[in-house]
């Protein structure tokens, strides 16, 4: 008796037909083993590319309106810009997720955020005629414009006036640096 391979052998037997059966028994692994990929494939739908992107369309959806429906999200941008336009929430809603991706819409609230002190100043700008008052008839300096509207857009912004409240407050003291 001979060992090969870690089994013993008889003498007599081939081992050509040894290497055979090992061989079949190799194959057959490897096809059960291609079955089970198979199988798991269809069973998650790996194989239907058409599923595939119908199920990842479905979770980015899912994953967008989860970050446009966050409360702070909603009500800063969501709710004041649909009204803005004068459309539903839900169709404002449609076409944030249409129109931007992930990484854009978690980026956004902070990007509107740092755009409301700007957003204030124009508008004060235009309300104001700052722009008659300061890049058409030069009766008054850039420096002091932008500090007119600094002062307004803090009283807005860090002491909680209302626009109105603090734009007639400027208006004043836009009076005061023209006499």
């Amino acid at each position: 008796m001979d060992f090969k391979d870690g089994y013993l052998m008889k003498e007599n037997q081939d081992v050509e037909n040894q290497d055979n059966v090992e061989l079949s028994l190799d194959q057959s692994n490897a096809e059960k083993q291609g079955q089970k990929k198979q199988d798991r494939e269809f069973e998650y739908g790996f194989n239907d590319p058409k599923a595939e992107g119908e199920e990842n369309d479905e979770l980015l959806k899912l994953m967008k309106k989860r970050i446009i429906r966050s409360y702070r999200w909603h009500e800063d941008v969501v709710v004041p810009l649909s009204s803005e336009l004068k459309i539903s929430v839900e169709e404002f809603e449609n076409i944030l997720m249409k129109k931007l991706d992930m990484s854009s819409l978690e980026a956004l609230h902070g990007r509107f955020e740092s755009a409301k002190p700007r957003c204030i100043k124009e508008r004060i700008h235009a309300d104001l005629r700052l722009c008659w008052l300061v890049d058409v008839m030069n009766i008054l300096t850039e420096e002091e414009a932008e500090d007119i509207k600094n002062k307004i857009t803090n009283e807005i912004l860090k002491k909680g006036k209302s626009y109105d409240e603090a734009l007639k407050n400027g208006r004043e003291e836009l009076l005061e640096l023209l006499r």
